[in-house]
């Protein structure tokens, strides 16, 4: 018969469980400055974010306004007063796009400066118009396209008179010449 040799453990007088230590020091010092970072992290987020709710824009005829990207509430800035903005029935209204023979009728000129692109349209049809697309080509000072941009502005323009609007743009740095065109135009008759 083979001789059989055991070995048994010292640590622990041969007991089936040995116990560890779970984490050393470094590990737990990893762990925590992990912790720490991320819970700075977040915090930085939550600060930033809560800042940049707001926003600041131009609207037609010069006016600023401060916009709440969260729920898009808008208040008209006067002076050192904040006048909230309500959505008028007006609306509401199912609005169409005009009739070629109408929207042929609606003119206008605008310029780019200072990262914004704003003009004055005439409505020469004989519908209301509440909302244009633009459409801005803006080029360099020899003549290169930097960019081509369709440009979507609110409008209260009634039959036969003359109505501003005014678009933020980005990417303006460079351009000295802009070529733009009424790509639509929508209203409702009256």
């Amino acid at each position: 018969m083979p001789l059989r040799l055991q070995f048994t453990p010292r640590v622990g007088g041969g007991s089936a469980f040995f116990v560890r230590r779970l984490m050393n020091t470094t590990s737990k010092m990893i762990l925590a400055v992990i912790s720490i970072l991320t819970v700075a992290g977040l915090v930085v987020f939550y600060i930033w974010s809560s800042h940049n709710r707001y926003y600041i824009m131009s609207g037609s005829e010069g006016r600023a306004y401060e916009v709440d990207r969260k729920t898009g509430q808008s208040w008209l800035l006067y002076g050192a007063r904040k006048i909230e903005q309500q959505g008028d029935e007006e609306s509401h209204r199912k609005d169409a796009e005009l009739p070629f023979e109408q929207a042929s009728k609606i003119t206008g000129n605008a310029s780019i400066s200072y990262g914004s692109f704003s003009g004055k349209l005439y409505n020469g049809s004989e519908w209301t118009v509440s909302r244009a697309i633009l459409s801005v080509t803006a080029k360099n000072e020899s003549g290169t396209v930097l960019w081509t941009r369709d440009f979507s502005t609110s409008l209260n323009i009634k039959s036969l008179t003359t109505g501003s609007f005014d678009v933020s743009v980005a990417g303006d740095y460079g351009v000295k010449n802009v070529d733009w065109n009424i790509k639509s135009v929508f209203g409702y008759k009256e």
